[in-house]
């Protein structure tokens, strides 16, 4: 049995999260055991994500892996690189990796260990963005896990690298920047090494799974209190429904709203009437603290178009997301525009 390959190679690196730290260090960080005809990796400390260079082509089927970690393996001349990283940290004892059939110890020719501390930090004012979100259609998945782990080990200047995979360094990491219902994932990105490795493989781990927070179908919940030329005086109370499916925020489908309402006719006399209001040809803008739809609806009696516009603060309640209405006095609510007029005030949830 050949001896086992010292590894002496510690970098530490000072980065900007308030005295944390990204760290990329061999010495002592993994231990390797044999079992029966195959070699057990085990982890010595914690770790974000793992790389190693065995100086042999081993057979894909060979690796055997935790299910909850991503695995990255490539045939490279006649050695292979295998990466491992998962959503959360690599816990020190951990078995990470078996490789079926092989035995000698030095045909390990490179470890590197890869560890981040994080912490929340505020945003440098750009907006949130699921990175790891390659194919642009709002959640992190295998769509994108293919082209990146294509493109994972290649650094400037060589075919397979692609900025958009560059997401992070030791230097200046991604960050977790925004809080809320986004303080669990990567949403900033930090300032790219020219290289595709461990820091990138940290962010996109720890997002695979998620979904952009602000997609999905939203529910609507509130009133209708004003005086209409058409309906006399109109209370209502009501619900509505609206689908965002694109990262660009584009509406698959118009708002619908139902409501009850009472008003006073021509004669003075009180109605009661269930109504439907649709709001189509909807735009939608979010930022980190407020939402704002655009659109157009058609008066129910009459067909007369009108613009409309609903406006509210963002608030995070757990997994919620809420778009709440402040009322006139701070500008937000349920306008009609053409003419200018208040209709009612809204609380919206997906």
């Amino acid at each position: 049995m050949k001896t086992f390959r010292s590894f002496v190679f510690v970098l530490l690196m000072a980065i900007l999260l308030s005295g944390c730290y990204i760290k990329l260090y061999e010495e002592n960080g993994l231990e390797t055991r044999l079992d029966g005809n195959d070699m057990v990796f085990i982890l010595k400390s914690e770790a974000g994500a793992i790389e190693l260079l065995i100086d042999e082509t081993i057979d894909f089927s060979a690796l055997l892996v935790p299910d909850d970690y991503l695995k990255i393996v490539k045939h490279i001349d006649e050695s292979t690189l295998i990466a491992l990283a998962r959503g959360s940290t690599m816990n020190q004892g951990e078995e990470i990796l078996r490789i079926e059939g092989l035995t000698e110890k030095n045909l390990i020719t490179s470890i590197k260990i890869w560890n981040i501390c994080d912490t929340y930090h505020e945003s440098n004012g750009t907006e949130p963005e699921l990175l790891g979100d390659f194919t642009g259609d709002g959640q992190v998945e295998g769509f994108d896990f293919i082209p990146f782990a294509q493109s994972y080990g290649n650094a400037v200047g060589s075919p397979g690298y692609d900025s958009i995979y560059d997401m992070s360094s030791l230097e200046n990491p991604a960050g977790k920047a925004f809080s809320g219902i986004w303080a669990k994932i990567y949403s900033q990105e930090g300032v790219p090494d020219g290289k595709i490795d461990g820091p990138d493989f940290i962010v996109f781990a720890n997002n695979y799974g998620f979904a952009n927070p602000y997609l999905g179908k939203w529910t609507f919940t509130g009133f209708i209190d004003y005086e209409s030329g058409t309906y006399g005086s109109v209370k209502a109370d009501g619900n509505g429904t609206l689908t965002i499916g694109q990262q660009s925020w584009e509406m698959s489908g118009p708002v619908e709203i139902t409501a009850s309402s009472t008003y006073t006719d021509e004669h003075g006399n009180v109605k009661s009437e269930e109504f439907s209001i649709e709001i189509d040809s909807v735009d939608i803008e979010f930022t980190s603290t407020e939402m704002t739809i655009a659109g157009t609806m058609a008066n129910p009696v009459n067909g007369a178009k009108y613009d409309i516009l609903m406006k509210g603060k963002l608030r995070v309640e757990g997994n919620e997301i809420y778009a709440e209405s402040n009322g006139a006095g701070d500008g937000y609510g349920t306008f009609l525009l053409n003419p200018t007029r208040k209709i009612g005030e809204w609380t919206a949830h997906k």
